[in-house]
């Protein structure tokens, strides 16, 4: 008994203690040898006209007395009234009572506990007034028995407008049947001991919706056993109108993918693909089902392997690579002629987990430039056999001017030189066009030095000048 949270005493006929545990001789604030043989009123004088008449029933009648009020009415030593709940009964030895034993609780103290838990109670429900969030409790079966005021406030309603109402017919719930059966599923759930935890609107005043993170959990006492329900709700208003805005803005994006001419397409650090947009799927003959976790290099000619594996250094070092053309190998095997633009995929940390690469088909150009380079080569082998026919036949005209002014007379032999003079003059520029880069331009110091040259020889300066030298 010494280890029992109550006190116990037992007293002979005569009132006298025969035992007391440590508890009521705490509960009675004397030491055990203060109270032990002594009578009642020796150590207890403060109750015992309360206590002796109850004792004495017990004695005469051999009836417990059971949960008697003790007052005392004069202060203990601790300066406390004496407030005990006292139960006695009666220790027979034959027709008669020999002994009472007394089971004491201090009644002050349990009423000061009581009066603890009380206010507990009053500041926890102060506290759930006060909060935004919504919390409440449930009957077993969804009954709502009570809410904090702040989602009450906020829907307009009172709680008496909620109170013994299925939760789900409640106001903030009642807009939508499909949330209804969604919050019977969760209170089923809860009733076999599971937590359901949800996002959901819920209507506000005006019929205004708001956002929250639902969740509904079991209550239990202290034997395990499920005795309530308990909804609880925060707002996630601007969470939730952020992952609104970060989906819409998602969707924009993928529009503009999907719709993209170019290829766009995105990969891993080792170069495994992992997004592919329909352009791509035009460009190089693969779907996407085809090409996603596929190693990009499925698509590149054996040449331009160890390209791709330097271009995965330099985006995994956080480079943009810049445009650039190269070859890719369409899936019908045919080479396929590509701009490409690389940039680095980061996280939201800023580390760099793959690559964006945009394709754009250049094959038309290529094609196209193939034709001119092919034209301009005939043009340029045409020219050059149209400049070399010319030449050969100023050559001829010349000849036969020279030829002529060998038989004319010196006036038209003189004539004749003129003209050939003229013509040599034609074939000079046509010589100088012909043997020039570009053929559009004849460098002017070039031809002035040919054409003085041109005209010495023909008019004998350089055999006059030499035969002046020769006299002198």
């Amino acid at each position: 008994m010494e280890v029992l949270p109550i006190g116990v005493t037992i007293l002979d006929r005569n009132l006298y203690l025969q035992y007391i545990n440590s508890r009521h001789a705490e509960l009675n604030h004397l030491k055990l040898e203060q109270q032990l043989g002594r009578h009642l009123r020796e150590f207890l004088p403060q109750a015992a006209d309360v206590i002796e008449p109850k004792l004495q029933f017990v004695i005469d009648t051999g009836r417990p007395l059971v949960n008697q009020e003790i007052r005392g009415s004069t202060p203990l030593a601790n300066g406390r009234h004496l407030y005990r709940l006292a139960s006695y009964y009666p220790v027979m030895a034959g027709q008669s009572v020999s002994h009472v034993v007394a089971i004491i609780r201090d009644a002050a103290v349990d009423d000061f506990q009581h009066q603890l838990h009380t206010e507990s109670q009053q500041r926890l429900l102060r506290v759930l007034d006060n909060l935004f969030a919504f919390v409440g409790v449930l009957d077993l079966d969804g009954t709502l028995i009570n809410a904090n005021r702040a989602p009450l406030e906020a829907a307009g309603i009172s709680l008496a407008d909620v109170i013994g109402k299925k939760f789900w017919d409640c106001y903030w719930w009642s807009y939508c049947s499909d949330i209804q059966q969604q919050l019977k599923e969760a209170i089923a759930i809860c009733q076999q001991g599971g937590i359901s935890r949800f996002d959901v609107p819920v209507r506000m005043l005006n019929g205004e919706l708001m956002w929250i993170d639902f969740m509904l959990a079991p209550l239990r006492n202290q034997a395990g056993e499920i005795t309530h329900l308990i909804p609880s709700g925060i707002d996630i208003m601007k969470r939730h109108q952020s992952e609104a805005a970060l989906h819409q803005s998602e969707e924009r994006l993928r529009s503009v993918i999907e719709s993209s001419d170019d290829a766009i397409i995105t990969k891993s650090l080792d170069g495994l693909v992992t997004s592919w947009n329909p352009a791509a799927e035009r460009l190089l003959g693969y779907s996407c089902s085809e090409m996603l976790g596929q190693s990009i290099t499925k698509l590149f000619p054996s040449s331009k392997v160890r390209e791709e594996q330097e271009l995965l250094k330099r985006i995994a070092s956080g480079e943009r690579v810049a445009s650039f053309e190269t070859e890719r190998i369409h899936r019908n095997g045919k080479t396929v002629y590509v701009s490409i633009t690389i940039s680095p995929l980061r996280d939201r940390a800023g580390k760099v987990i793959g690559a964006c690469k945009l394709a754009r088909d250049i094959s038309p150009q290529k094609q196209q430039m193939q034709m001119l380079e092919q034209a301009l080569e005939e043009k340029t082998v045409l020219l050059h056999e149209v400049h070399h026919r010319v030449k050969n036949n100023l050559q001829i005209v010349s000849s036969l001017l020279n030829l002529q002014a060998r038989k004319a007379s010196p006036e038209v032999a003189s004539a004749l030189g003129e003209s050939q003079s003229r013509i040599k003059s034609m074939a000079l520029i046509h010589q100088l066009l012909y043997e020039s880069s570009d053929m559009s331009e004849v460098g002017l110091s070039d031809f002035l030095k040919g054409l003085i040259n041109l005209s010495g020889s023909m008019y004998g300066i350089e055999k006059k000048r030499n035969t002046a030298q020769a006299g002198g």
